[in-house]
């Protein structure tokens, strides 16, 4: 009777055990996280692809579909439809920064800038970083001085602020970026997530990018998008069209 108790107790004590959790996967060396950056930088040269573009603001919030071609490091084509129509049609390269309302027959051009890019997307970013991100990369350079924290890699800049870019074990890619400020207070958040298998690697088929000062957050989706096809140069021109109404963007002064 003794020996059926321990019997028991024993197996009792064996169903009750805890399983063992899976090991943890080892974060990657430093050496690694810089080497996988770069090799992302340099897999992904250019998109084409549809994509339905939401974003919030403090005056409001919409979504809208649009086409996409982007071309590192400096050449951007935005073609946001409307139930008639293109609604808008932005091409920007280096110096020359073109905007097109179809049903207002209104044309403007003016140099490149931060601020005419705000303008025209609500987003306070250079061309070659706002080109980065729609290309589902961290707008940073990858052959500067990072250290590494974890799975992060960190440097400070030439401002004072400090760009974070943090990786997965489970996947191959850069899923976030932050650009803090000197105060340590983010200036842009962004996320890379639902990765698809490509050509080149895992891409983000949904890029979210949040600037909590200006209080502004924005989500593009991708579908099916083509890597690293041909874009002529002639996708990132736009000419005076018949009829249109050249408008000149005022100077920023601040």
């Amino acid at each position: 009777m003794v020996s059926a108790f321990c019997v028991a107790a024993l197996l009792a004590g064996c169903a009750s055990r805890p399983p063992v959790p899976a090991p943890t996967p080892a974060p990657p060396p430093a050496e690694q996280l810089r080497a996988l950056l770069g090799q992302r930088d340099r897999s992904l040269q250019s998109l084409r692809g549809l994509a339905r573009i939401s974003y919030r603001t403090p005056a409001g919030r919409g979504t809208f579909n649009a086409a996409v071609l982007v071309r590192r490091p400096h050449r951007l084509r935005l073609e946001a439809f409307s139930i008639v129509g293109a609604a808008l049609i932005l091409t920007v390269k280096e110096g020359a920064f073109t905007g097109f309302l179809p049903s207002e027959a209104r044309y403007y051009r003016a140099p490149t800038s931060r601020e005419n890019l705000f303008r025209a997307t609500q987003m306070l970013l250079g061309l070659d970083e706002m080109v980065a991100l729609l290309m589902g990369l961290p707008p940073v350079q990858p052959t500067a001085a990072w250290s590494t924290d974890g799975l992060a890699l960190r440097r400070t800049r030439a401002d004072g602020s400090t760009d974070v870019v943090t990786f997965d074990a489970q996947v191959p890619a850069p899923v976030r970026w932050q650009r803090l400020g000197p105060s340590g207070k983010p200036w842009y958040v962004a996320n890379f997530e639902d990765f698809a298998d490509s050509s080149a690697g895992p891409f983000p088929l949904k890029i979210t990018l949040e600037t909590p000062p200006l209080k502004r957050s924005y989500q593009i989706r991708y579908d099916k998008p083509e890597l690293n096809v041909t874009l002529p140069e002639s996708h990132f021109v736009q000419e005076l069209p018949d009829g249109a109404v050249r408008i000149p963007l005022p100077t920023p002064t601040g």
